[in-house]
């Protein structure tokens, strides 16, 4: 008898199909966890868009690039620092980014 998992599939966000680790898909779906609860907490009554672009004004730089530090701080901002470890962050940007960042258009698509 096959056993199934209920583990959701991260979908690739890019065009070179990449595909995460078991750490960098845990990782990243904590992030999307501890995001979707900050929204429902904070933003109950604005649009997902809102939330994304408000999150994303935060964190990313002059060149709409969201990098390691960018996230971090935001995450320590809205009191999420603790939820998500260095690593685990850390490992998301490893495997999803460019040199240790990710575009704000893919991170739009990651976090809510």
């Amino acid at each position: 008898m096959l056993a199934f998992t209920s583990r959701r599939l991260v979908q690739p966000i890019s065009k070179n199909m990449r595909f995460l680790s078991t750490q960098g898909e845990d990782a990243l779906q904590k992030l999307q966890l501890v995001m979707h609860e900050y929204r429902l907490r904070n933003y109950a009554q604005e649009t997902p868009r809102r939330f994304k672009r408000e999150i994303l004004a935060a964190a990313r730089d002059s060149e709409n690039r969201v990098g390691f530090e960018g996230m971090q701080r935001v995450l320590n901002n809205i009191g999420a620092g603790q939820k998500l470890s260095e690593e685990e962050l850390r490992t998301v940007f490893m495997e999803l980014g460019e040199n240790g960042v990710i575009s704000g258009d893919s991170m739009s698509k990651l976090i809510c």
